[in-house]
């Protein structure tokens, strides 16, 4: 059906081609998940609160009126401006297909100040915990120390270590298949590399003559892991850990506040941790305490490097 020139789209139809859409540029399924929550979401306050039902009612004003709702909620301004990210795509798709909408390029997009987050991690009393509990020798002790080692010496996603495959280790770097299929590369360092080795010997052993996932983790029958695996080993492996969140995601923010304190410089951290634009990473700096920044900068004189 046409419409002044336009195609006539309900509001859930035009949500669910758009889904396909991104499916088809290979957002990753996580991706996906929390871009459907957020657009219906939008699409339930439209049609409940403003009696919104089609993509050509869609105004700069309704996005207004849902951000203010958003926030009258309590909602915090890095899920608000999460939600609007994902709105202000959509509609640009809308716009783009001819669906309705409007030219969000064009039409001041506003966001909400966010709060600058502290992010928490564990301590190194806490990553001596988990890496004692798998001090033994057999292949899930000798896997599961080499996967804490692989997060915490390069901070790569829980999604990219179940991805590799053999053919991405090389003798000092590991490719890396990051989001939306953009690789990067990371250091194997000394530490690494021997947890990476005795994983390689006990795993030939292991599974010698018996047929295997491609991947370069399996699980104790030769399957690949999937994310809720990697979630339980660390969760197992750092179940007397209190404080803060046992996780993969924590493991990656432990790496980026070390290699703060130790006073890499913040681009280089970003690409190592494939992050897309340097604000996201500049997160990391607001949990640094003066004690950190001074101990950073102490040994950095601008004149005794002249």
């Amino acid at each position: 059906m046409i419409y002044k020139g336009r195609k006539f789209m309900k509001l859930q139809t035009a949500i669910k081609d758009y889904l396909v859409d991104i499916e088809i540029r290979k957002f990753t399924p996580k991706t996906l998940k929390v871009t459907r929550i957020r657009l219906n979401g939008f699409a339930k306050y439209l049609q409940e609160e403003l009696e919104i039902t089609s993509c050509d009612e869609i105004t700069p004003a309704a996005v207004k009126r849902y951000t203010q709702y958003s926030m009258q909620k309590g909602l915090k301004g890095t899920t608000i401006n999460g939600n609007l990210k994902a709105i202000k795509s959509f509609i640009q798709y809308c716009y783009e297909e001819d669906f309705g909408g409007y030219d969000t390029r064009k039409s001041r997009f506003k966001w909400v100040k966010e709060e600058k987050p502290v992010v928490k991690t564990f301590s190194v009393r806490d990553i001596k915990k988990m890496l004692d509990s798998c001090r033994g020798y057999d292949y899930l002790d000798l896997r599961d120390r080499a996967i804490i080692t692989l997060l915490l010496e390069t901070g790569i996603r829980c999604q990219e270590l179940y991805s590799i495959m053999p053919k991405d280790i090389h003798d000092d770097y590991i490719v890396i298949n990051g989001k939306n299929h953009k690789q990067r590369v990371v250091p194997i360092t000394p530490i690494l590399k021997k947890a990476l080795m005795r994983y390689d010997r006990v795993k030939e052993v292991y599974f010698e003559g018996k047929y295997t996932a491609p991947n370069y983790f399996l699980s104790f029958r030769g399957k690949a892991l999937e994310n809720s695996a990697v979630e339980k080993i660390i969760a197992k492996r750092g179940k007397d850990i209190e404080g803060v969140r046992v996780s993969p995601h924590t493991c990656r923010h432990f790496f980026a506040q070390q290699q703060i304190k130790m006073g890499t410089d913040i681009y280089t951290i970003s690409r190592l941790l494939g992050h897309e634009n340097i604000s996201i990473t500049q997160i990391y700096l607001n949990s640094l305490k003066d004690e950190d920044i001074i101990k950073i900068t102490k040994n950095n004189s601008v004149l005794m490097n002249m």
